[in-house]
């Protein structure tokens, strides 16, 4: 709590704004550049070469969320039970029930487990989420959640990130309007046992619950958060429901503080 405090004498807000508002008057200075250079305007040499080197254009929108890093050990429900330490009764029950409660009657997946534990799984160790920039309607950031499970990231230790997932309507949890952070456990995909070309592409994630029922407190004006006591077993999600990277201050034991502070969206979103 020390470094709330001492980062508390900052005003955020002022600093989060002063940020984005330098990066707009950048962009909107190249972007009149750019407009007297269409215009056969005489410009200096200094700057001819920024705008060649700088791009104004608007990127076109992405928008699917994509899983990379296969890991190559895996390719059924009995490595996947093997890598995780989940048994494979355990991982098809889990899959039974995310059938029932998030797929249409049609789509839903074959309650055998026979079947279930024959079907192909791919493991994967990272989710690229293009998230909105602020106030923009084309623009991305691509935040990258990393989830390696045991082994190492990087050569240091294992990275299973946090994200923000949305469960459940907007008039839930407080501030944090239906949204809760939860850890990365696996990525991983499923193919479908008689169609190669469907495929679920979900995540296990630890959900902590929003203490207070989200309210923020009176005094770091942010939302606390503790780990669920089932947290052991992790919850299936497809990874449409993945928003974006969370950031989480560690308070004390299984209890953290949701750092709404980090960027200008989360703090506009999260209040």
């Amino acid at each position: 709590m020390a470094a709330i405090g001492q980062s508390n004498k900052n005003d955020a807000s002022r600093q989060i704004v002063q940020s984005y508002s330098g990066q707009h008057g950048i962009r909107m200075r190249l972007l009149n550049l750019e407009s007297v250079r269409r215009c056969s305007a005489d410009l200096s040499p200094d700057v001819m070469e920024q705008l060649d080197t700088t791009s104004t254009t608007t990127a076109p929108g992405i928008r699917r969320r994509m899983l990379k890093g296969r890991r190559d050990d895996v390719s059924n429900m009995a490595d996947f039970s093997r890598v995780l330490g989940v048994s494979i009764q355990i991982l098809c029950s889990g899959l039974i029930r995310y059938s029932r409660h998030n797929l249409p009657p049609e789509r839903r997946l074959l309650e055998d487990p026979e079947i279930l534990e024959s079907l192909p799984v791919e493991l994967l160790t990272q989710l690229e989420l293009p998230v909105l920039a602020f106030q923009e309607t084309e623009i991305y950031d691509i935040h990258h959640a990393r989830c390696t499970g045991p082994l190492n990231f990087r050569n240091h230790g294992s990275r299973n990130d946090w994200v923000w997932v949305r469960a459940r309507t907007e008039d839930m949890y407080g501030a944090l309007r239906g949204r809760l952070p939860a850890k990365l456990v696996p990525l991983f995909k499923i193919r479908h046992y008689r169609c190669e070309d469907r495929v679920r592409r979900l995540a296990g994630v630890q959900f902590v619950s929003a203490m207070n029922t989200g309210r923020i407190s009176d005094v770091h004006s942010l939302v606390t958060v503790q780990m669920k006591e089932d947290a052991r077993q992790f919850t299936r999600v497809a990874i449409g429901t993945i928003l974006g990277l969370a950031h989480l201050i560690p308070e004390r034991d299984q209890r953290w503080i949701v750092n709404s502070r980090i960027d200008l969206r989360t703090f506009n979103e999260v209040n």
